[in-house]
């Protein structure tokens, strides 16, 4: 069951969105091309019911609402540059070291896990064709939306490499409240606080899935 916090954020969110072809908000339900990773019959079927909720919510909405949405693109989706590859990676949401302490010791280190900045990977996307790596950059960046301020105990279980001619910008995402933690060349104005919305997390858990890729489900195991 989504916390309650994120079904209001998503309520308040969703209430951002009407009537603004003009401002290209719409691309928050737009159903992304996500070829040939996921079908476009399997994305309409994750995307979809989150497109709908969004539109029935988007009744209300407000000028400085729509300034503060902008705002927030502005902030984040500038960093999302034209990408050369993009890693998607399934994340253990605790820091390796930590993870370590409750497992068997190993005496090789060839076979400790490999880490996102700290969490363990349990299994990773590597998208090397720039075509196919840039739909994945303009789903993120239409999905990029404010969100709120509220204290959150970290937990990524997605992340994202996108690799740039540049260096590579390295964002983990967290599962509980949608939060970001962003690695990059350049640092980000938090003052919107930029997140992406809840569809992105479907769209990755159902690629996962889709691959059998494992993932951390709380839901599905004790503590």
């Amino acid at each position: 069951m989504r916390p309650p916090i994120i079904a209001f954020l998503t309520l308040m969110v969703a209430t951002l969105f009407a009537e603004e072809p003009a401002t290209g908000f719409s691309s928050l339900w737009r159903v992304p091309d996500l070829s040939p990773q996921l079908t476009g019959e399997e994305v309409s079927k994750v995307f979809t019911p989150w497109a709908e909720r969004v539109k029935k919510g988007s009744v209300g909405w407000a000028p400085d609402s729509v300034a503060i949405l902008s705002a927030a693109r502005t902030e984040l989706g500038s960093e999302l540059t034209m990408v050369t590859g993009i890693t998607l990676y399934s994340l253990y949401p605790v820091e390796g070291q930590n993870r370590q302490q409750t497992e068997s010791r190993r005496t090789d280190d060839s076979e400790m896990t490999p880490t996102f900045h700290d969490y363990p990977i349990l299994g990773q996307v590597k998208i090397a064709d720039a075509a196919q790596a840039n739909r994945w950059v303009d789903f993120l960046r239409d999905q990029i939306i404010p969100g709120g301020f509220f204290a959150c105990d970290f937990k990524p279980r997605h992340g994202f490499r996108l690799s740039t001619t540049k260096g590579d910008i390295d964002i983990l995402m967290c599962y509980s409240c949608d939060q970001l933690a962003f690695f990059g060349g350049s640092n980000i104005d938090q003052k919107h606080n930029p997140i992406f919305s809840s569809a992105t997390k479907e769209i990755l858990n159902h690629l996962f899935d889709k691959l059998e890729i494992k993932r951390d489900e709380p839901t599905k195991r004790r503590g």
